[in-house]
């Protein structure tokens, strides 16, 4: 039980929750140890101290494992003593099989751990096709407004959203394994920031088809469209492992600036402001990516 508890899959969690599996079992043992050599005895303070005991598991077990294990231990012991059997080889077993089981577990993820750093980079290509998912729903919704049904939209931005705290995440454990560099760290925090950029310009993009008599876009919109969706897709792919030949993208800006003149400037302001902010945003996401594969 000790082993499959302890193990997780990444580092700071394995041995965190290690340490305090065998912290938390150590001082509930001698806390159960004191309370019998206190000689408490007695139906009410045996009724006090299950009391107790379950309160700080469940108020205070959530937030500090290491509690938790302190208060089960002493509580488990507690229960075995009082259907008749002797404290001590309870204490004794529980702790030696305790120790055993959290060494094991410590052992087995030192000799095949799993990084942070190996698949951080899969996690931020995972968010970039779930906000390529949400544009390619949003382009459709202006093309082809009978298409799209609000709810499927409402899917995919919430898709994004976990796919964003997910990679939100990744940072954090990265941040705490050993060898990562400041480097590494700030290379993917920008890149949240970067993506937290792109999400408000596709929010703010689907806000916009609300508006009432909203025209079908320009031909320019569509070629604009289909360029962010390339981007976006080998953007994915380079953070997987493939070349971006950045020469070979389409030209976002010039996409840009076509569909600007094209537009209708009144009703279609709000469009051209945040399909500024995709370029300005992608083109920023796919030379930082360039510079992380090239190590510079």
């Amino acid at each position: 039980m000790t082993v499959v508890i302890v193990l997780k899959p990444d580092f700071t969690a394995t041995f965190s929750r290690g340490v305090l599996r065998l912290a938390g079992t150590v001082f509930g043992l001698l806390l159960a140890t004191a309370l019998f050599h206190a000689g408490l005895a007695g139906t009410a303070s045996e009724v006090a101290l299950i009391a107790l005991l379950i309160f700080a598991a469940r108020g205070f077990g959530p937030a500090n494992y290491g509690i938790a294990a302190t208060a089960i231990t002493a509580l488990v012991v507690l229960l075995v003593a009082l259907n008749g059997v002797a404290p001590g080889p309870v204490i004794f077993w529980r702790g030696l099989n305790t120790v055993l089981g959290g060494a094991v577990a410590l052992a087995a993820y030192m000799a095949w751990p799993t990084w942070e750093r190996t698949q951080i980079a899969e996690t931020f290509a995972r968010l970039l096709d779930a906000y390529a998912a949400y544009f390619q729903a949003v382009r459709r919704a202006y093309e082809q407004p009978q298409a799209v049904r609000p709810w499927d939209l409402d899917a995919l931005r919430l898709a994004g959203r976990r796919a964003r705290s997910n990679a939100e995440a990744s940072i954090l454990r990265l941040a705490s394994e050993p060898g990562t560099t400041g480097k590494a760290l700030r290379f993917w925090s920008g890149q949240v920031a970067n993506f937290h950029r792109l999400a408000n310009a596709l929010m703010a993009l689907e806000a916009h088809l609300t508006t009432a008599g909203i025209a079908p876009p320009h031909p320019a919109f569509t070629r604009f469209a289909a360029g962010v969706e390339v981007v976006l897709y080998s953007i994915s792919a380079a953070l997987r492992g493939s070349p971006l030949p950045i020469g070979e993208l389409p030209d976002l800006r010039e996409d840009h600036n076509r569909l600007v003149r094209s537009e209708d400037s009144g009703q279609y302001a709000l469009v051209n402001v945040e399909t500024d902010r995709i370029v300005n945003t992608l083109n920023t996401i796919a030379e930082d990516v360039v510079r992380w594969k090239t190590g510079d």
